[in-house]
């Protein structure tokens, strides 16, 4: 069982982007020039990490309040563009039997992929 940390960054006026890391080592960050919330780039990490990354039984750490309590059934979705990722983020995690949680900002080792 390994840990997989998640990030995402919303648009900035010239990019946003997402990033992944593992307590194993792995890593991937990738930029866009679309215009995307902090919330969908969120979303979209988890979702990345469910399907490139994750393993059973592996926990998923994300700084994102909102993402992690959304799809952990403790807040609903506001934002109708939030909702089919949600939806699909809370399918994969029951199919890998993963874990999501909440870490503080400076735990989060995909938040540092995106600051450099």
């Amino acid at each position: 069982m390994s840990e997989v940390f998640i990030d995402g960054s919303g648009w900035n006026g010239k990019r946003c982007g997402y990033a992944v890391a593992t307590s194993e080592g792995l890593s991937k960050v990738e930029w866009f020039t679309e215009e995307k919330t902090n919330n969908e780039m969120e979303y979209y990490s988890l979702i990345i990490a469910l399907e490139e990354f994750a393993k059973v039984g592996d926990i998923i750490k994300s700084d994102s309040q909102l993402v992690v309590n959304q799809v952990n059934g403790k807040w609903r979705v506001k934002e109708q563009r939030l909702f089919n990722s949600c939806r699909m983020a809370q399918s994969k995690l029951k199919e890998l039997s993963c874990t999501l949680v909440w870490v503080p900002r400076e735990e989060n080792l995909a938040g540092y992929l995106l600051e450099k």
